[in-house]
């Protein structure tokens, strides 16, 4: 079964995207590109999705599966750029600039178990089993130190804060934390 993939463009974009059912036909125009470039030959499964920028020419692009689990993200999104997308395949997510699909970074949480766009922050947040990471319009703005020894559970974001839990094995309970969402500095949680 595959894991349920979903659109959210809560961000204005200046492209058009859509999936593939399988990798495009080779065509004199439009590029082929893999995330990421090297590619192991285990990693073979994965999404397709043709791009289609305001400016420049389309291309296609295929995105590394990190797990066939519904229990992690697969999700195409707009971001605060709104000239750049983000994939998330399986939980790997990749930010790609629609006009130069050259220019990607992966998001560090491997793999994403929630992600969540802050309109009004212009903030497109990445929940991993430890950390969070935010991106905003001039790309990576923040990654939050250690939250959880394994395990973070978003309980509430209200205004600039982000409330939530972390799993704290040696206390064997659930230690609440409190993330400020303009800088990712934290207080509270636990971690090895």
């Amino acid at each position: 079964m595959k894991p349920h993939f979903r659109f959210e463009f809560t961000f204005p974009k200046s492209y058009e995207v859509r999936k593939l059912e399988s990798a495009p036909l080779p065509h004199p125009v439009e590029k082929l590109y893999q995330y990421p470039a090297e590619i192991e030959e285990g990693d073979r499964s994965g999404t397709y999705l043709r791009v289609v920028p305001v400016t420049g020419p389309a291309w296609a692009g295929f995105f590394a599966l990190g797990f066939d689990s519904d229990q992690v993200v697969s999700a195409v999104c707009s971001c605060p750029d709104p000239d750049s997308l983000c994939a998330v395949a399986g939980g790997y997510a990749y930010v790609v600039k629609a006009t130069d699909p050259a220019q990607w970074f992966r998001i560090e949480q491997r793999p994403v178990v929630d992600l969540r766009a802050l309109h009004e922050l212009q903030l497109l947040l990445f929940t991993g089993f430890t950390t969070i990471s935010a991106i905003g319009p001039a790309g990576l703005a923040w990654t939050t130190k250690r939250l959880s020894w394994e395990g973070v559970t978003i309980v509430e974001i209200s205004g600039e804060k982000l409330h939530g839990t972390g799993w704290d094995a040696i206390a064997d309970k659930e230690i609440p934390f409190v993330v400020d969402l303009k800088t990712g500095q934290h207080t509270g949680g636990a971690g090895p």
